[in-house]
């Protein structure tokens, strides 16, 4: 066997291992949920929250948690973050609720009581099923102006390409990453996974370029697992009318630093009162 031929076996071997490493880490390394079913209550959620089913584009059956909005409010289409559940995540918010907010939050695919292979492309056809069928879950039409769009961390990434491809009165996007591959980088020995990874990359930066109503962003000064140097970048790059806000928190505590208090904010000045 010729030099030749041994370097080049060599740089096949690399080559697969590679391969296979980047497509565990997208198929098994990113996602990380509460696999245990739950119900509203046990978070502390009032009474009146309920748990709906829909069928997503490709069928498959997906759960959502409703909290209705009082008469007047919007309703945010609300996508939680990593590592967490749909009761922590919507108990997070409940002072939103409190002040009649209407939340509807979908569950992602393989966690709590719905099935199925977590992934960007479930994500996305999950949130545009629930989009299009929430005059139906609801009992009554909503306008798009009426609709919010509200993503913590992760549900930035899937929010920011439903608030893409559906219109929204506005979108709110709390802790996001500029994109989730550096995120990867940063917690994966600097490998280049931004130019390695072909799926699950949630490239927040390109999709809110089509994004053209108001814009919330608003991240931790103190954020240690996404850096705020790249939520500024991130609103930098944003088209207007858009809107910073940097609180004294990190990365999951920002309900404790003046979150509400500027989501409030942001929207009386931007969303029009429903009739």
């Amino acid at each position: 066997m010729s030099v030749f031929q041994v370097i080049l076996g060599t740089l096949a071997m690399v080559a697969v291992a590679v391969f296979g490493s980047v497509w565990a880490l997208q198929t098994y390394g990113i996602y990380r949920f509460d696999p245990n079913p739950s119900i509203p209550t046990a978070f502390g959620l009032p009474e009146t929250v309920r748990i709906v089913s829909y069928l997503s584009e490709d069928g498959a059956p997906v759960h959502a948690w409703i909290a209705d909005p009082a008469p007047g409010r919007p309703v945010m289409l609300a996508l939680y973050g990593n590592q967490s559940s749909i009761g922590a995540s919507m108990a997070r918010i409940l002072p939103l609720i409190d002040a009649g907010y209407g939340i509807v939050m979908m569950e992602y695919r393989g966690s709590g009581a719905t099935a199925g292979t977590p992934s960007e492309k479930n994500f996305s056809r999950d949130a545009r099923a629930l989009y299009d069928q929430l005059d139906t879950l609801l009992g009554r039409p909503v306008l798009p102006q009426e609709r919010v769009l509200y993503g913590f961390s992760l549900g930035t990434g899937v929010g920011s390409r439903l608030a893409a491809e559906r219109p929204f009165g506005a979108a709110i996007f709390e802790a996001a990453p500029y994109r989730n591959c550096l995120y990867l980088e940063d917690h994966y020995f600097g490998l280049p996974l931004c130019r390695l990874m072909w799926a699950e990359r949630y490239d927040i930066v390109d999709r809110v370029q089509d994004i053209k109503g108001p814009k919330l962003f608003i991240h931790g000064a103190r954020d240690q697992a996404l850096p705020v140097e790249r939520a500024r970048q991130l609103f930098q790059e944003a088209p207007d009318p858009k809107e910073y806000v940097e609180l004294e928190g990190g990365h999951a505590d920002l309900h404790k630093h003046g979150l509400f208090p500027a989501i409030e904010a942001f929207l009386q000045q931007h969303l029009q009162p429903a009739d």
